[in-house]
């Protein structure tokens, strides 16, 4: 057979078949998490003497503009008194970085007219298109002085945070500020900071290291998350539920994250489409993805199932720092969390080890990207974060593992298969339903079928999700009522949806052309 002959007869076949099972594990999956989520009964109070120690952990950098909202929802979680405390982490780097900034201010004033991404990483993000409105709509002679007025008149995240902790209403989780010294690092190390310091947030409530260890988990949020109401109670229940089951405490428990808070709208035109369509995809991931494999994990870990199966059907999890409580024995065996993705990174090292995780029946919402830059950053950096799974299968292979070698090997074997479908796959796919047709007419069939199902009739069912999913997040008190992010256009949404694999390459291979190139230089702050 000849190598056309190959391609067509066999790669093309089995690349439709990869595209329809796939689009139907999906679209199944999606629909069984969401239904879960919808109809799981309401977590139940907590008896004080049998709540666990819950440390909030709010990392922010440049939030000045969410930190009021974001505090006063948190704050006002229903928990028994005296057994959470929330914590906000601020770092000097944002002061540090201020002083860089401001000389930059005389090239940004020249910019004719000044958009808000000339703005991005030096004005908090919900401020950079005011700002660059005001500036452009003066005189130009006026450019640069506005723009240093605008500047200099920002507070400091920092700042913010401090006048909050010093005026705390009655009757909420206690709230203590931590500030990081300029050390670098990321979102990881504003994390281990406040771990270093858990006797100075918990001590005042009673806590011991010796003695309340064992009981005591460090939660993880977004700086924009919104969390229900019930929050802190799930936690609880579903520590109480895995001890039964198990008769041993959950490594870790994942909240699931939906992005459906609308704080600021998508833009117009293709950009926005895309943008629009990165968050249904988003949605989906969380879905069918994230919450499944977290479920599916769960599910084996106790499993009557033989070991060779569930060694062949146990996922790689993928934790999300927006919602991800972790038991602090957990935490410190592994050093603390890994650098650059807290998330990514803790959720592979636990499941390279076997270790018992769960999810709650409650969701956080936070915001999608609306712009891409920051979006192509995200990927690149959960790119980075994912594709090295040996490098953390080396990290913990001095810990005890409830899994075999050959189990580690395949879960790293699959990572490293899901990364190189994120490059190529996409590509592969289209290149196989173009060529369906030569293959022979019953893969045409398939093929229409996969994309149908992969793209829009999947984005149409969770567009329809979106508003059940947001309207069964039940906002703390303090909270107003929550703004959905949702399509202006949405049958262009479901139009456009078979491209967004095309757009969640972008990212990785912006990152390896630079790296190839030698131009890249890190990776800052993930914008929204």
């Amino acid at each position: 057979m000849t190598a056309i002959g190959v391609w067509l007869h066999v790669v093309v076949p089995i690349l439709l078949v990869a595209l329809l099972a796939r689009a139907l594990w999906v679209i199944v999956a999606v629909e069984v998490c969401a239904r879960w989520l919808l109809t799981a009964p309401a977590p139940t109070g907590t008896d004080r003497s049998q709540a666990p120690w819950l440390v909030i952990l709010l990392p922010m950098l440049r939030e000045q503009s969410v930190a009021p909202e974001t505090i006063a929802a948190f704050t006002a979680l229903e928990y028994p008194h005296g057994r959470a405390a929330v914590v906000v982490i601020t770092t000097e780097r944002e002061t540090t970085a201020r002083a860089r900034h401001r000389s930059q201010l005389p090239a940004l004033a020249a910019h004719q007219p000044l958009r808000a991404e000339h703005l991005r990483g030096i004005f908090p993000a919900t401020r950079c298109r005011a700002v660059a409105e005001d500036v452009s709509a003066a005189p130009p002679n006026d450019h640069l002085a506005i723009l240093a007025e605008r500047f200099d008149a920002e507070p400091t995240t920092a700042e913010v945070v401090a006048a909050l902790t010093a005026d705390q209403p009655a009757n909420r989780l206690p709230l203590v500020h931590l500030h990081q010294p300029d050390v670098g690092g990321r979102k990881a190390g504003q994390l281990n900071f406040a771990l270093d310091h858990l006797d100075q947030v918990l001590g005042p409530l009673g806590w011991h290291d010796t003695d309340d260890t064992n009981s005591t988990f460090a939660v993880v949020y977004d700086a924009d998350a919104i969390p229900d109401a019930r929050t802190l109670h799930a936690f609880a229940n579903a520590v109480a539920t895995r001890i039964a089951h198990t008769g041993t405490t959950p490594a870790l428990i994942q909240q699931q994250r939906l992005p459906l808070l609308g704080r600021r709208p998508f833009p117009n035109g293709p950009i926005g489409l895309l943008l629009t369509g990165e968050w249904a995809y988003q949605l989906r991931r969380s879905l069918g993805i994230e919450l499944a494999r977290i479920r599916l994990h769960a599910y084996l870990f106790s499993s009557p199932l033989p070991p060779w199966l569930r060694t062949w059907l146990r996922p790689m999890v993928y934790a999300v720092g927006c919602g991800m409580a972790v038991h602090l024995p957990t935490i410190r065996a592994l050093g603390g969390f890994p650098e650059p993705m807290e998330d990514l990174g803790t959720g592979h090292r636990l499941s390279l080890l076997g270790a018992q995780l769960t999810a709650t029946t409650v969701a956080v919402l936070d915001e999608p990207y609306t712009e891409p830059t920051g979006l192509a950053n995200l990927h690149a950096l959960a790119f980075t974060a994912s594709a090295r799974p040996d490098r953390h299968a080396q990290a913990v292979a001095h810990l005890p593992a409830t899994i075999s070698r050959p189990a580690k090997a395949l879960l790293i074997t699959r990572e490293w298969a899901d990364e190189a479908a994120w490059l190529i796959g996409a590509p592969l796919a289209a290149a196989a339903v173009a060529c369906a047709w030569w293959a022979g007419p019953q893969w045409v069939a398939i093929a229409v079928l996969g994309i149908l199902l992969h793209g829009p009739l999947l984005t149409a069912r969770l567009l329809a999700l979106a508003p059940v999913l947001h309207a069964a997040v039940r906002p703390p008190r303090s909270a107003d009522r929550l703004p959905l992010a949702s399509p202006r256009h949405p049958v262009a949404v479901i139009a456009a949806s078979p491209l967004q694999p095309f757009v969640r390459m972008a990212g990785p291979w912006k990152l390896i052309f630079r790296k190839v190139t030698r131009r890249h230089r890190g990776f800052g702050k993930t914008e929204r």
